[in-house]
């Protein structure tokens, strides 16, 4: 519906949407429109379609001095009667008593079922947008699809995904994009962005409860090795605990976060230390980036023989960035080929020193195969421990953090955990993010069932009702009610199908204007815990995909199950299975449908098979090479084709061989040599100073003079 007027400043209104927008209840009434051009202009990208009542109207109609035409009083009848028609079959009177009515009738009486979906959703996501063009705001602190951005800018999906398309990155309405990429169209859009998360009842579960210092008491510290891989945590922990876990472990690296208490005299008092080791292979940053969240204290580990190598500088990012307290840890300094000089000025690069190079931080030279000094860390950890003052309050309500958790065939979900404060009883309803339950069983880091479990213990929980997400408070509340009423109001995703859903828009680092004919390869993720799927899956991402594109089509805990392969089946998809048992039934099964199921051990082995796997999908490429050049003397027919009489001037001819044919240096054909004759015979090549005749089977032209160039192709290795 558009109206006009004579009237140079009458308001042109092409698009109601853009009325609906500007919320007229904040327009003041002695505030002059804007030409009609301009207002074509402003509204030109939007494609809603609504119709306004004719009170609406006359809010336009009396901010404009001059009169309507009679044929636009007509309009506006029209589409009274249409709003009459409207009033009958809402079966309601609409009663407009103040401007303020007005403006809510016109902004949201008359919308859309579409629209009201959009609004309801838009209230779920908690959406802070100011809409006001001189101020306009925006909340983005996690990754959106399409239609969730397009909720938030108030911008069709349709011009998002064309401005994204022309950048080169190629996504649908349903596609999550990660968090710079939708920064970046709202400020394309002239939106602030402000980077906070939602403020929510439910966000308090995100941290704890303060203590009251005169009443709580002393609790262990948590205490978190990082460094890089092979530079001896898990041997560390071994040489602490008395044991010999490295022994142990697949592969002789980490895959997984472990917990550990541990007693020790100092000062003739017995006091409890709670550590964690982490994985230090690349793949598992997610891992060790939420140990940094829930420590106290970190143990940065470097070996004396190798330095500083990428995850250990991954750790000190992390340690500076959240401000940790830290000790440094020398290991190997058993070894010959050390150089304890240049470790000090590699971790004084990045202002770490030591208290005897006029720093603040403890180093402690060790071996942890030779068991030295670990008494001398111990005492350093200790020391540091007590000028934290860590404190806890048995009395309160239990609160924590979630180690991991996974699916149990007979034990249902199974849920690794920290009590930091309060105490955990069984039977109490525990909710930690989007998950709850009651808790059933209570197991200590020693085998022994409890009922009541104290601050600082490291426990094994069975009673969640789904499972929970590693790196997440726990927190015990009082009734059912209360947690389903904290789930109901929390607006946050599932982390691990962000990751899945970023892996998949993984796109705007590749050309894909460029790369028309990009193919997918399918993969279903199945492993042990939900940890693991966050390393799998970010291991993933850093594989380059400008070739072969990952596509995650689930990913999820427990054992592959006869459903993952009717959908392996149909979709032709990988089933990658890591640190679970696969039964004889479903290889079977897995084996008459065709279907690739592969079970991994070792993150280095799925990785190499996965980035192999997408190799074998790429297309073969080609390198030219020249190997000789003719040039025909003449040209004579026969009943199958023209030859062309040629001298070799450099190089060779070979039978199909590729070729280019130029004449006055014009490429005029290109194509294979099909029969090459040396005087009768065939042969397979001619070489230098002797004459030939080629013959094409698709080409006829030759004429005296053409210079021919024979190429040989040579498979280029393969690269993702």
């Amino acid at each position: 519906m558009s109206i006009k007027n004579e009237n140079e400043n009458a308001f042109l209104l092409k698009n109601p949407k853009f009325i609906n927008s500007l919320r007229l209840i904040d327009i003041p009434s002695d505030q002059d429109f804007k030409s009609s051009l301009e207002i074509k202009n402003s509204v030109k990208n939007s494609d809603f379609n609504l119709r306004f009542d004719k009170k609406t109207k006359n809010i336009f109609k009396q901010d404009n001095k001059g009169k309507l035409k009679k044929k636009k009083a007509d309009i506006i009848d029209s589409d009274q009667d249409q709003y009459s028609i409207f009033k009958k079959k809402t079966k309601s009177k609409l009663i407009v008593n103040t401007q303020d009515d007005l403006n809510n009738i016109g902004a949201g009486s008359i919308k859309s079922n579409k629209q009201k979906k959009k609004e309801k959703l838009k209230q779920k996501l908690n959406v802070n947008v100011d809409i006001h063009d001189d101020n306009k705001s925006v909340i983005i602190d996690r990754p959106l699809t399409i239609e969730e951005l397009s909720i938030k800018l108030q911008i069709p999906p349709a011009e998002i995904i064309t401005g994204l398309f022309l950048q080169g990155i190629s996504v649908t309405v349903n596609q999550v994009v990660d968090i710079s990429t939708a920064i970046q169209v709202a400020q394309k859009y002239n939106f602030t962005v402000v980077n906070q998360k939602h403020q929510l009842e439910v966000s308090q579960l995100d941290k704890l409860q303060e203590v009251d210092s005169s009443i709580g008491i002393n609790r262990a510290p948590i205490i978190t090795i990082l460094g890089h891989v092979d530079h001896g945590k898990t041997s560390l922990l071994d040489a602490i605990r008395n044991t010999n876990f490295v022994s142990n472990e697949i592969g002789g690296i980490t895959q997984s976060v472990s917990a550990y208490e541990v007693n020790y005299s100092c000062d003739s008092l017995n006091k409890k230390l709670i550590f964690i080791d982490t994985p230090g292979h690349e793949a598992f940053s997610s891992m060790r980036l939420r140990c940094t969240q829930m420590t106290d204290i970190v143990i940065l580990i470097v070996a004396a023989d190798d330095g500083l190598k990428p995850q250990t500088i991954e750790a000190i990012d992390y340690i500076i960035s959240k401000k940790l307290p830290y000790i440094v840890a020398i290991n190997k300094i058993d070894k010959m080929d050390i150089n304890l000089s240049k470790v000090r000025e590699q971790l004084a690069n990045y202002n770490i020193l030591s208290t005897d190079w006029g720093g603040d931080i403890e180093f402690v030279e060790i071996s942890a195969l030779k068991k030295i000094n670990i008494d001398a860390l111990l005492t350093s950890i200790f020391n540091l421990a007590e000028s934290i003052n860590l404190k806890t309050d048995p009395k309160q309500l239990a609160q924590g953090i979630i180690l991991e958790a996974y699916l149990d065939k007979t034990k249902g979900t199974v849920v690794n955990t920290i009590i930091l404060n309060g105490t955990l009883k069984v039977g109490e309803i525990i909710v930690s993010d989007n998950s709850y339950g009651r808790v059933k069983k209570i197991v200590n880091n020693l085998g022994h069932e409890l009922l009541i479990a104290e601050p600082s213990s490291i426990l094994q929980v069975l009673g969640f009702y789904s499972v929970p997400q590693p790196g997440k408070y726990f927190h015990v509340v009082q009734s059912e009610k209360e947690a389903k009423k904290l789930i109901t109001q929390s607006s946050l995703s599932n982390i691990t199908e962000n990751t899945k859903n970023l892996l998949n828009s993984h796109l705007q680092l590749y050309n894909y204007n460029n790369k028309v004919n990009i193919k997918n390869l399918n993969l279903i993720i199945k492993a042990d815990t939900q940890g693991t799927i966050d390393a799998v899956i970010n291991s993933f991402i850093q594989i380059p995909q400008s070739k072969i594109k990952l596509n995650i089509l689930t990913s999820s805990l427990g054992v592959v199950s006869s459903t993952d392969l009717d959908l392996a089946f149909n979709t032709e998809a990988l089933i990658i299975a890591f640190n679970i048992n696969i039964t004889t039934n479903i290889l079977n099964a897995a084996e008459k449908l065709n279907v690739h199921l592969c079970k991994f051990v070792l993150i280095y082995d799925l990785i190499d098979y996965v980035k192999n796997y997408m190799l074998d999908l790429i297309d073969p490429e080609y390198d030219k090479l020249l190997i000789g050049q003719a040039k025909v003397q003449t040209t004579f027919f026969i009943n199958k084709g023209t030859v062309a009489g040629c001298i070799v001037k450099s190089g060779k001819l070979k039978k199909n061989a590729l070729i280019n044919v130029y004449r006055e240096d014009k490429l005029i054909y290109e194509g294979v040599i099909n029969s090459l004759k040396r005087m009768k015979d065939d042969v397979n090549e001619v070489v230098i100073g002797n004459e030939c005749g080629i013959m094409c089977t698709d080409y006829n032209l030759w004429q005296p003079q053409d210079l021919i160039e024979v190429y040989e192709l040579y498979e280029k290795p393969k690269v993702l």
